[in-house]
């Protein structure tokens, strides 16, 4: 016996939507490329293996490194480029708010930033027991990321799902959760 399930996008999409409220997020400053080259600045690298990376697109190519600089000097604004492009991560206390992350989907690639950025400020688990690790903080920034697709364009949540806060309290949860959070 099959069984199917069909989701129209206008029914599931509010359910997605209310999932990705992000509270106790602002938007930062705009950062200037410039102040990538300042005596102040920290850079941290994760090497990955483009043999090991999956098949979505665009991958890492071989032993590309993601090196993330402390922009201003301040331990919080942080730039780094991933094909070409330079993303925005900003770093509160337990948190770490990746700006654009939806532009990001490489699997390997998202492992790496997440790699970099527990090498200089560890964000604590959910229980305060130990830190995160680089694979369940890639996991939670790739919920974020089907959110994104999945909402449509005129949704007033898509712009909440675009940026992934990595938290303590998000740690495992998946895009259902969520949505069910959210809702109920």
């Amino acid at each position: 016996m099959h069984i199917s399930f069909k989701f129209s996008r206008s029914l599931f999409a509010p359910i997605l939507a209310g999932a990705f409220i992000l509270t106790g997020c602002s938007e930062a400053g705009q950062l200037s490329s410039s102040d990538i080259g300042s005596s102040e600045t920290e850079a941290v690298m994760a090497t990955v293996s483009a043999e090991d990376a999956l098949t979505e697109a665009p991958s890492l190519e071989t032993q590309e490194q993601i090196s993330l600089t402390d922009t201003d000097g301040s331990g919080s604004c942080y730039e780094f480029i991933y094909c070409g492009e330079i993303f925005r991560a900003e770093y509160t206390p337990d948190n770490w708010k990746i700006i654009d992350s939806y532009r990001i989907t490489d699997t390997e690639a998202i492992t790496a930033v997440c790699t970099a950025l527990a090498e200089v400020h560890p964000i604590y688990s959910k229980d305060d027991s130990a830190y995160r690790t680089p694979e369940d903080m890639a996991y939670e920034w790739e919920q974020h990321n089907i959110a994104y697709q999945l909402l449509p364009e005129d949704s007033p949540y898509k712009e909440n799902a675009k940026d992934v806060d990595l938290n303590p309290e998000d740690q495992g949860k998946s895009i259902i959760d969520f949505a069910l959070e959210h809702i109920g």
